[in-house]
């Protein structure tokens, strides 16, 4: 059974008068397993949180079906077993971050001592272990990021929703984001996550969908979608120039076309954690 499964939904907003105004999902189909990260991908208004809000049960579609864990979007149940990080954290600026952290464990219906403790574990996974004790209204965006994924945690839900988990965070941050996801994969946690920032997902998910406009324009995991049949790339280490020049002739003399022989570069994420990843504030 999948943990998310969604038949065929549609849905179209209408204004005040009713008529028909945006059709936000028209026909979307997708599956969530468990232990699998699965990404929706698109441009602003391409459906994406309208998908997230009727999985949740915050609003329900014209036609098709939603179940979570094969119960009803909205039901006990399915709210029990569903953490949701909307794009925008909802917090309340008045509390400290272990204040926060303990009222969401008690909505989790943890004990006490369980809120007590998971809240610390959790302070110590998302960096805020030195801002326990601050109020969450002089938190930077990115701070408050960390203490809504940390609420989204403590309840350790079966399914997550993460609505752009990555949206204010350093990229120190993001990282770590990907790690956590990488983590839930590994516990058998079903992830369902978005981004319009394509770089994001490509190192997490296992697959992704592709939507435009409602539509599902295309789906499959990334080996299948980004994979270039047509070349192959050979790396060699180390790097001697006489045994390279061997290799582009040795190439050139079996019929094939040398596209690309240069040293690689890293990313700018790489360079960046290895500079400023050692003095991250614990």
């Amino acid at each position: 059974m999948p943990a998310v499964e969604i038949r065929d939904i549609r849905k179209t907003f209408k204004d005040f008068f009713g008529r028909r105004r945006i059709q936000a999902l028209d026909g979307l189909s997708i599956s969530v397993q468990a232990g699998e990260v699965y990404g929706l991908l698109g441009p602003n208004g391409s459906g994406k949180t309208t998908t997230f809000k009727i999985a949740l049960g915050l609003i329900r579609p014209d036609t098709g079906s939603v179940t979570v864990l094969g119960n009803s979007p909205g039901s006990l149940a399915a709210r029990k077993a569903t953490g949701y990080l909307p794009e925008d954290s909802t917090l309340l600026p008045f509390l400290s971050a272990r204040e926060s952290l303990r009222l969401h464990g008690a909505l989790a219906g943890l004990s006490r001592a369980d809120s007590r403790r998971k809240t610390d574990e959790l302070l110590d996974k998302v960096g805020l272990r030195h801002a326990a004790d601050r109020r969450v209204l002089g938190f930077s965006k990115g701070m408050q990021r960390r203490l809504g994924i940390a609420s989204v945690l403590i309840g350790d839900p079966q399914v997550f929703i993460l609505d752009e988990p990555t949206s204010g965070l350093d990229p120190l941050g993001a990282v770590e984001m990907k790690h956590l996801i990488a983590d839930l994969r590994k516990q058998g946690k079903a992830v369902l996550i978005s981004s319009h920032l394509l770089g994001e997902l490509e190192n997490v998910c296992d697959r992704v969908a592709f939507l435009n406009h409602g539509k599902l324009i295309n789906e499959g995991t990334l080996d299948e979608l980004l994979r270039e049949k047509e070349t192959h790339e050979l790396r060699v280490s180390p790097a001697d120039g006489e045994s390279i020049r061997a290799l582009e002739d040795l190439a050139r003399q079996r019929g094939l076309t040398v596209i690309s022989s240069k040293a690689p570069m890293r990313s700018l994420e790489a360079f960046y954690l290895s500079v400023l990843g050692k003095d991250r504030p614990k």
